[in-house]
């Protein structure tokens, strides 16, 4: 498959078992429910990570968060994707507006085009940090603001943001006034929309059968889940997942036009898509809500799907790690991998051909807390405490009962897998610069529910 094009598309936040899931019948996200029919669909895929951070280096990297001195900022000797096709020839693009994965974090290395602005009105939110910046944040004032600040996001144009909308007409203003199609190109575009804070346009609930929420409503819903999740009744619960399944239903919407433009210009079938999400979302799971820094499936576990021109459609239930997704794009594309990379290739599963599982490792809370997993096994361990737990997932997949005590073998394995993970981050450990984040940036990742 020498010099296909290669569209990678990220959703922030976007769980497995949401993403094919059914309202009143109809398809949850029915764009990516056809592009499934034609594509190779992997349900066994599991992050590196449990948080954007903490799980893009291995998605844009191939190499394991803690390694090259952690991930608060990438160093250039892991081995980018976006560098490694661009110096095989590819034009590369790249369009987000998550915080966390801005120039400053060195997430632009490789890219000819790069942009990861946020959108809204920036007098409005300036005035509104420097606020919320004297408050006390177990105040009612603190929560009242918070309050009116979901509230005005919702009526307003503001938003920590670039919404789906943006990204995507960003992508299309590129194959407008940018693209060569003499050049292969490697596009990842990143939506945010998924992500914390819920607020779907009332358009894309009534699409799912959903009466649309009053907006003061949806205001108290995310500002409950951020400041005070204990107190979430099943009620409102259920209404956050209306709000969700609103915003993948929006999302998918946007991805839709990219891929109607890829057929309209004739190159869909000269493109490999790949469509993935960054982590999941919890949902009072092990009673709690968000992105947490722990290692559970509802966040680990992620939807894989691989358009690839000769490759026939199947699903494909083997567990593989975001990590191997670069290894697999250069065995698809036939360029060499890059020495460093640390995941392994499954285009063999694509081809139909049989793989031995690997294990996935994944980090929470800068190194604090690492998980091993199989399709039959997942073991925590908390680093500083030198606590561990394990799960059976064939007979316990909501990861209840914790089985340590009863395998002590089966833990002494995983830790010593763990044990060689942190060997390899000491062994390419390295000073990273220190991230200095601007006024704006703190606001939007307060804003994202990170601060």
């Amino acid at each position: 498959m020498d010099s296909e094009n290669v569209l990678l598309v990220t959703v922030d936040s976007l769980r497995f078992d949401y993403i094919f899931s059914r309202r009143k019948n109809e398809p949850l996200a029915p764009n990516l429910h056809t592009l499934r029919s034609d594509s190779v669909n992997l349900t066994g895929v599991v992050a590196n990570g449990s948080s954007t951070p903490s799980s893009f280096p291995s998605i844009l990297t191939s190499t394991l968060p803690l390694t090259y001195g952690g991930y608060s900022y990438l160093n250039d000797n892991r081995p980018f994707i976006a560098r490694t096709l661009r110096e095989s020839g590819y034009y590369t693009i790249g369009y987000h507006s998550n915080p966390h994965l801005g120039s400053e974090q060195n997430y632009d290395s490789g890219f000819d085009t790069f942009n990861d602005s946020a959108e809204g009105s920036d007098s409005v939110a300036s005035l509104k940090d420097r606020v919320e910046r004297r408050l006390d944040p177990d105040s009612k004032i603190y929560s009242l603001l918070r309050r009116v600040w979901h509230y005005f996001t919702l009526t307003t144009d503001s938003s920590a943001y670039a919404k789906a909308p943006t990204i995507t007409e960003n992508a299309l203003d590129w194959f407008k006034s940018e693209w060569d199609d003499e050049d292969p190109f490697f596009m990842w575009l990143h939506y945010m929309d998924v992500h914390y804070p819920f607020q779907p346009p009332e358009q894309f609930l009534e699409d799912l059968n959903v009466d649309p929420l009053p907006k003061r409503r949806v205001a108290e819903l995310n500002g409950k889940m951020q400041e005070e999740p204990d107190q979430l009744t099943e009620e409102d619960v259920d209404d956050l997942l209306k709000l969700y399944e609103g915003e993948i239903r929006f999302t998918d919407h946007y991805i839709g036009k990219v891929l109607d433009e890829l057929k309209e210009r004739g190159i869909l079938d000269e493109t490999i898509i790949v469509v993935t999400a960054d982590h999941g979302e919890a949902f009072g799971e092990h009673d709690r809500f968000g992105h947490h820094p722990y290692l559970y499936d509802e966040l680990l576990r992620v939807p894989l799907i691989i358009y690839a021109p000769e490759i026939e459609s199947r699903t494909i239930d083997q567990q593989v790690s975001l990590l191997d997704l670069g290894p697999t794009l250069y065995d698809l594309l036939d360029i060499e991998t890059p020495d460093a990379v640390q995941g392994t290739s499954f285009a063999p599963l694509l081809r139909g051909e049989e793989m031995e599982e690997e294990v996935t490792i994944a980090t929470a809370a800068s190194g604090g807390t690492l998980a091993c997993r199989t399709s039959e096994w997942k073991c925590f361990w908390l680093v500083e405490e030198d606590q561990v737990e394990l799960y059976d997932l064939q007979s316990d997949p909501d990861e209840l009962n914790d089985v340590s005590e009863e395998h002590p073998d089966i833990v002494a394995e995983f830790r010593e897998q763990m044990n060689a993970y942190l060997d390899e981050a000491e062994a390419t450990d390295i000073d990273l610069p220190e991230v200095e984040t601007s006024d704006e940036v703190e606001q939007r990742l307060r804003d994202l529910g990170y601060r």
